[in-house]
């Protein structure tokens, strides 16, 4: 506060200038600091640069959070015309050292090439691929390093000659791969081949909800759109919504000691359990006992008893 008005003596001041400062004294006492303009202009230009900041801060928690989340990159791919550049370096791993590889040397061999694609999958740096010939089929699984740490690139591959199965399917889906993240869930995919009659090809996640395949030209593409569970079922329908296939994902053991005839009663898809020498008939088996339209001429093959009718493949 200021209580001495009095400027310094006048001999020490210049002339007229001990009257001018009484009076700055006497107006800046009388207005108060209310109205000194500079420290009121300061904190308002200090407001707006933190609110600036506060807003900034928000939009990269806005950005960030769904980064987070966001789900590893999907692919399916019908044929070759739809490789993307990840798939296509799968495709060239799939037939790397086939058929000439020493991993082959006892196994079947036929020309196979990248136009033999039919269906890829890609899912978070694994990949499948099959690959469909005149003679015969491949199916190969690639996972690339760096999954998890400490992680190195490996995968699998099968390789079958159709042996006169070519044109028949074992039932409406004949699924060539599948595979899973985990032993019993997980993101899964599958691929194969199917029947005319399939127009639909679903699987079932095992907690309501259900992701739906690809398909084309008498093959298919399946990529779970989320995790399964261990009940996870693939499941078929015929156009008008009727269920005509279904196969638990996990257990599809049940396959290995059926078999299926052509028209003719011809066994076109033996049970594999019969073809590698394994009696069906084993008390810890099932036995697959005739039904009603299974073998309309079974009495032609013994072989062909309790089979099930094969469905013509026409890609």
């Amino acid at each position: 506060m200021i209580v001495n008005l009095e400027p310094p003596a006048e001999r020490d001041l210049p002339p007229g200038s001990a009257a001018r400062m009484r009076g700055r004294l006497r107006r800046e006492r009388d207005a108060g600091p209310a109205t000194r303009r500079a420290p009121a202009t300061r904190p308002a230009r200090h407001g707006r640069i933190a609110v600036a900041g506060l807003v900034a801060c928000a939009v990269a928690g806005a950005v960030a959070v769904p980064l987070t989340r966001e789900r590893p990159a999907a692919t399916i791919a019908m044929g070759p015309g739809e490789l993307t550049p990840a798939l296509s370096s799968t495709v060239e791993d799939c037939l790397n050292g086939y058929p000439d590889g020493a991993m082959f040397a006892n196994g079947p061999k036929f020309p196979v090439g990248g136009a033999d694609m039919a269906v890829a999958v890609e899912h978070g740096g694994r990949a499948t691929a099959v690959f469909l010939t005149g003679e015969g089929y491949l199916a190969c699984q690639r996972t690339g390093a760096g999954i998890m740490p400490g992680d190195e690139p490996s995968g699998g591959i099968s390789v079958e000659r159709w042996d006169g199965t070519r044109g028949w399917l074992p039932g409406p889906v004949q699924v060539l791969l599948r595979t899973s993240e985990e032993a019993d869930g997980g993101v899964v995919t599958a691929t194969g081949r199917i029947s005319a009659r399939v127009q639909r090809l679903v699987v079932e996640h095992g907690d309501g909800e259900v992701s739906g395949a690809r398909l084309s030209g008498g093959t298919f593409g399946l990529l779970s759109t989320a995790g399964v569970g261990p009940g996870a079922a693939l499941v078929a329908y015929a156009g008008d919504g009727t269920e005509i296939w279904r196969q638990p994902f996990f257990e599809p053991a049940r396959s290995r000691f059926e078999c299926w005839i052509d028209p003719d009663g011809v066994v076109v898809h033996p049970a594999p359990a019969r073809r590698d020498g394994t009696d069906p008939s084993a008390p810890d088996r099932p036995v697959i006992t005739p039904e009603a339209g299974d073998a309309p001429h079974a009495g032609e093959d013994p072989a062909a008893a309790g089979c099930h009718p094969a469905e013509a493949w026409a890609p």
